[in-house]
């Protein structure tokens, strides 16, 4: 489902697939890792990027290694933070653009 924002035109290239998936994940700044490794669910992916839950907020252009797992498979990926959002339950939504496309992660989850 496509989720639609002001104008009314999706601005994005890939449509968003929502989907619910558990997620394990450290953040870099350079080569010096800002976190353990911290567990977050996606809330909608694309071959560009996903939008995960996590607990606390994590740094715009952090770098972020990955650990999506689907079904009964597991996907490396890495990508960077490009948005940060606060809910209202004290959880934040966290957009990341991956290094490069998934797209067999995205046939996975379809």
């Amino acid at each position: 489902m496509v989720k639609k924002k002001g104008s009314g035109r999706e601005r994005r290239r890939h449509p968003r697939l929502e989907s619910l998936y558990l997620v394990s994940y450290v953040s870099r700044e350079g080569d010096v890792q800002k976190s353990g490794v911290s567990m977050a669910r996606t809330v909608n992916i694309s071959p560009a990027g996903v939008a995960v839950e996590v607990y606390q907020s994590l740094a715009l252009h952090s770098r972020i290694e990955m650990e999506i797992a689907i079904r009964d498979r597991i996907f490396a990926v890495n990508g960077e933070v490009v948005h940060s959002q606060a809910q209202p339950d004290g959880k934040w939504v966290i957009g990341i653009q991956f290094d490069r496309p998934q797209d067999e992660l995205v046939r996975e989850v379809t």
